[in-house]
């Protein structure tokens, strides 16, 4: 039996949606379009939070937003901003542990972001997760 392996690898998953918010942030494109360009397979996991996004994304927006200090959500960067709603809907939909969705984001932060990112992104899901 023949199984796609890449649809069992969250990271990735995680991964792609994220470059997916990042677009649809960016260039104001339609989040489905900007998800068809990422997603050749389908991958119930990355569709169900898609899905959970263009529902709940200014209620998201407006949740991180308590958080930030005196910081917009505006005044993120546009990576930033996907981490955080990538990981808020994970954690919504309780598709991970806190732990594990916090720890995905702070990899990515670190990986995408300016060096000190990480530890308010940390901060901030650890408030609301």
């Amino acid at each position: 039996m023949y199984y796609n392996i890449s649809m069992f690898n969250r990271h990735e998953s995680r991964q792609k949606l994220i470059f997916v918010l990042y677009q649809h942030l960016l260039l104001h494109k339609d989040i489905d379009v900007c998800f068809a360009d990422n997603f050749t397979d389908e991958d119930e996991f990355s569709l169900t939070i898609i899905d959970d996004i263009k529902i709940n994304k200014d209620n998201y927006i407006d949740e991180i937003s308590k958080y930030l200090n005196k910081w917009s959500f505006d005044r993120l960067n546009l990576i930033e901003q996907a981490i955080l709603l990538e990981s808020i809907s994970e954690y919504k939909l309780a598709l991970n542990d806190k732990a594990v969705i916090i720890n995905e984001a702070v990899i990515f932060a670190k990986e995408y972001c300016d060096d000190e990112s990480y530890k308010y992104i940390n901060g901030v899901l650890d408030n609301i997760c």
